[in-house]
């Protein structure tokens, strides 16, 4: 059975015919934010995390080969 209003609630005599879900993105911002993020963005996220990756090897490369280049050339 329906709940009654009272007709201060509903001045126009009509019951609004939104779903129990209408404002559940404001009741949960952080997901509604990261289903904004992931739908728009998702492929330029994971683009940039795999370049920061291949920067990171790069550097650690380059970081660790003069100790190495020392290590052969002296035969250690």
């Amino acid at each position: 059975m329906a709940p009654t209003l009272s007709p201060a609630l509903t001045p126009f005599g009509v019951v609004a015919g939104r779903p129990d879900t209408a404002f559940v993105w404001f009741l949960n911002p952080l997901k509604s934010i990261k289903y904004l993020i992931c739908t728009r963005y998702k492929w330029l996220i994971i683009k940039i995390v795999l370049a920061l990756l291949a920067l990171l090897m790069l550097g650690l490369f380059l970081y660790s080969l003069p100790g190495y280049m020392v290590k052969k050339l002296l035969g250690a």
